[in-house]
């Protein structure tokens, strides 16, 4: 009940802005999908990634903006009671000595996750069902995708190369920090990054700090796209894992959209994954897109083998 009257709160705010600044940027948006597992004995329904949100700028002089962005998640297939959960929220400072955030966002490790895979928040995506991407692009905690308590640092573009450094400020005596170097044009995109979270593998009944590091990259043409990633994660999560996405643009509104990748186990290989999935994406407006698509996750391990159908609508706002 408190985070839907905060969430009213924000948008009404948002219509009654003072003067002295710009008016804030209302959005979000609205994306269910049908979907049959094969381990599952019925369809259902899901919400992915639903959000509304409020943000803005306020221009304080010599090329030096205040930004601000509060998004919460909303669980549209079940609407009830609890369905809000909180998402990137934070206050921080633009100018031509790049951008500084507080709050609660994406880590710099998670932040390009996303760029690399078109399927991105659907049930194909390649950090949750495929089982190709690590935990460090979802969840919100010290050593998940979005950090809380956190300051973040992102330089400005020099050449192409953009810097990012983020730390946790949770009063530990170990705290989580990240970075990440960043190089893009117009149709190539690369980069790699590092992440040393806390707590990591317990080591005598005490929590140890432990690391992960990713590289990857995009091209993109008008007629199709390929990215990918290769992460170290393994003292993290047990696992390497290996993340291929390309699609092909058959016309301006229609594109075929498909994943490969690997999860390898650093111990055990009975336990390794290899996902992969296709999907037919339909945009019905810049606004507004349906899909379907296919996913497959096999395995040695019998418990770790699914596939699944998915039909899906998205709508911004």
């Amino acid at each position: 009940m408190n985070k839907s009257i905060l969430a009213i709160a924000v948008v009404a705010a948002s219509v009654v802005a003072p003067a002295a600044m710009a008016a804030p940027t209302v959005y979000g948006n609205i994306h269910l999908s049908i979907n049959d597992f094969d381990t599952a004995d019925n369809i259902d329904m899901t919400s992915n990634t639903s959000s509304i949100g409020v943000k803005g700028s306020e221009d304080l002089g010599d090329g030096l903006k205040a930004i601000y962005k509060m998004e919460f998640q909303v669980d549209v297939s079940d609407g009830g009671a609890g369905a809000l959960t909180n998402r990137d929220q934070f206050v921080g400072l633009k100018g031509g000595m790049g951008t500084v955030k507080f709050g609660t966002f994406s880590s710099n490790y998670k932040q390009k996750g996303g760029k690399v895979d078109s399927l991105y928040r659907t049930r194909l995506e390649g950090r949750g069902f495929l089982h190709t991407q690590s935990r460090l692009h979802n969840g919100r905690d010290i050593n998940r995708g979005r950090m809380q308590n956190a300051v973040s640092y992102t330089s400005p573009k020099m050449g192409g190369i953009q810097l990012v450094v983020n730390t946790t400020v949770s009063g530990s005596e170990e705290e989580t920090i990240g970075a990440g170097l960043r190089w893009s044009n117009k149709t190539i995109m690369a980069y790699v990054d590092f992440i040393d979270a806390q707590p990591g593998t317990a080591v005598s009944g005490v929590s140890t700090t432990e690391s992960a590091i990713k590289v990857g990259g995009k091209f993109k043409s008008k007629a199709f796209h390929v990215g990918g990633q290769f992460e170290s994660a393994e003292d993290l999560t047990g696992y390497d894992y290996l993340h291929v996405n390309a699609g092909f643009n058959i016309n301006k509104n229609n594109s075929i959209e498909a994943t490969f990748g690997t999860a390898t186990h650093i111990t055990d290989g009975l336990q390794d994954t290899t996902g992969i999935a296709v999907a037919y994406n339909h945009k019905m407006s810049k606004m507004t897109n349906v899909y379907v698509g296919y996913g497959d996750r096999s395995s040695d391990t019998a418990s770790a083998e699914e596939n699944v159908i998915s039909f899906g609508i998205k709508k911004k706002f």
